[in-house]
């Protein structure tokens, strides 16, 4: 049973035993719509008794102005409110569910008052099937249902190619995407059907379509700002959230998973069961990876017939036998496997670990994180670290939106035979760049990449020991710019050099970078102070100006 029923029925039977005059506290969790029928309830029933209505932070921020539930609640509770024109389905849902309970008192036949399934859960599923294809039986679901929700049926025909056919049984759904022309553009006005604003706008920006949304405003004050998590990509405690990233394929940790029992408990479970066989692959990292790949290291003459990293990581993906390889540089520190008892990091060498990847992903970037061995690190360290925080933040970003511009060969899924698809297209004649030339030509050829960004899966790097180091690295990682062509990686690349010009021409700009910047950093790494930070942005125009200039210079050399 969802949360948000038993959170209503634990009030009112708490309700019924109260004796008047004493206080009360009913904590509603994140719940607004008991909220919403509470206060009228306790408005009508209970007048002037001490009753407190409280519940999660979150719940305590909205806003408090009357809805559409607190209507409905009024109209369950017998107050005559006149019929208005364009009503909203709620409304007349609610008159309608009244009719049905009161038909019998008056002395009317009485009619079985049928609860349909949820059309605002069964969204989800429409997002599914838009995104990945397939048919699916929504059992229970009526075309002549009261719920204003029932109109998903009809955007998702109109502009992704998903048709309902209803059966005795429910509705059937299934992608017919391909009898429609592509579709570039969808505009939809979300006031009276809020609740599936996730779901439309993740299925928009899986299909690369863009969405014109209007009558969002309220969005900002439901179980989270919906805007803003959809932008995110952040689940923020919020049910719908939660399922619509779940069925866009973006990554969703166990803990963030609980919320959606608030309205859907069954849903992981069903999701499990009918996409199971369909999006995943158990990959386990074998021997051939963990014994070759992870002796791999950044300088010729070592594993590589001394031609270089490039030749050796050939020699050794050529050789392996599984459909998924992990890649990773030889200095990194890898996290423990899952079912150890220790937890914490490992080395290499004993390194194994099941990897959920999803289904037909041809790369899969995983997170990476630095960190300095020693208990007091340099300030060279603490710039590198909050460097490499926003660099990893951008990075994750950029990709759970489908356009990424950064990923790094220290900690990397590929599937075998993409890899060896795109194997012509990483530049041999430049040393360094198997990574970044991997995800061009992936994305040139319209590969599936995708994205696991979870403490689970983060490697370690550790930052360059000196200034000479540090900037050799740079130099390497500059150098092989002039070879890009992705658009999305050259219009990053020209928004940071502008940005940085720009703060050389006029150093008030700080004023704008700073923040953006420093709350890039803080997202990945909350224990950087703002001081380092402050450092990094004023030196980060001249660090960028001396890495390109050698960059170019030094671009052959490892």
């Amino acid at each position: 049973m969802p949360d948000d029923v038993i959170v209503l029925h634990d009030a009112l039977t708490l309700l019924r035993a109260h004796k008047k005059g004493e206080p009360l506290t009913l904590y509603l969790k994140n719940c607004g719509t008991a909220l919403r029928f509470l206060q009228v309830h306790l408005e009508k029933c209970y007048p002037g008794e001490p009753i407190t209505l409280t519940g999660d932070p979150r719940l305590m921020e909205r806003d408090g102005k009357p809805t559409t539930q607190t209507t409905s609640a009024r109209i369950l509770h017998g107050e005559e409110i006149p019929v208005a024109e364009n009503e909203s389905p709620y409304i007349t849902m609610s008159r309608r569910m009244r009719e049905s309970y009161l038909s019998p008192l008056r002395g009317e036949p009485e009619r079985g008052l049928l609860l349909e399934p949820d059309w605002s859960a069964a969204a989800f599923w429409y997002e599914y099937v838009a995104i990945h294809g397939g048919e699916l039986l929504l059992e229970g679901l009526r075309p002549d249902s009261l719920q204003g929700d029932r109109i998903v049926a009809d955007i998702y025909a109109k502009h992704f190619g998903v048709q309902t056919t209803f059966t005795p049984e429910g509705a059937k759904i299934s992608n017919v995407q391909s009898q429609m022309s592509n579709r570039k553009s969808v505009k939809l006005d979300f006031t009276d059907f809020p609740d599936l604003y996730p779901a439309v706008a993740l299925t928009c920006e899986k299909l690369s379509i863009e969405l014109n949304a209007m009558g969002t405003e309220r969005l900002r004050y439901k179980e989270s700002d919906r805007v803003e998590a959809v932008r995110l990509h952040e689940v923020r405690n919020d049910h719908r959230m939660a399922m619509a990233l779940m069925a866009a394929d973006f990554s969703v940790s166990s803990d963030e998973l609980q919320c959606i029992a608030k309205s859907y408990p069954q849903f992981v479970e069903q999701w499990q069961s009918i996409c199971g066989h369909l999006r995943s692959h158990i990959v386990t990292i074998t021997d051939v990876i963990d014994g070759s790949v992870s002796h791999i290291t950044p300088r010729k003459g070592i594993n590589d017939d001394n031609l270089g990293k490039k030749h050796a990581l050939s020699k050794l993906i050529h050789a392996a036998t599984t459909e998924y390889v992990w890649l990773h540089d030889d200095d990194v520190v890898l996290p423990e496997a899952s079912n150890s008892p220790q937890g914490g990091l490992t080395t290499k060498r004993s390194y194994s670990k099941a990897v959920l990847v999803r289904p037909g992903s041809d790369l899969v970037i995983l997170p990476l994180k630095m960190e300095s061995e020693s208990d007091k690190p340099s300030l060279l360290e603490k710039l590198q670290i909050a460097e490499y925080s926003a660099i990893q933040e951008l990075t994750m970003r950029t990709a759970k939106r489908g356009h990424a511009v950064m990923c790094s060969g220290a900690n990397l899924i590929v599937r075998r035979k993409a890899w060896l698809a795109c194997e012509q297209d990483l530049h041999p004649e430049i040393p360094s760049g198997d990574d970044m030339f991997l995800l061009e030509a992936m994305k040139r050829r319209g590969m599936k990449i995708s994205v696991i960004d979870e403490p689970d899966y983060t490697a370690v790097v550790r930052p360059a020991p000196t200034w000479r180091a540090f900037f050799r690295q740079r130099m390497r990682w500059a150098g092989k710019a002039p070879e890009y062509t992705d658009p999305d990686i050259l219009r990053c690349g020209a928004l940071v050099a502008a940005a940085n010009l720009l703060q050389l021409l006029c150093p008030l700009i700080l004023l704008v970078k700073f923040p953006i910047e420093y709350g890039l950093v803080k997202k990945r790494e909350p224990r950087t102070v703002w001081y380092v930070a402050l450092i990094l942005e004023v030196l980060y125009p001249f660090y960028i100006l001396i890495s390109l200039l050698g960059g170019l210079f030094r671009r052959k050399e490892w």
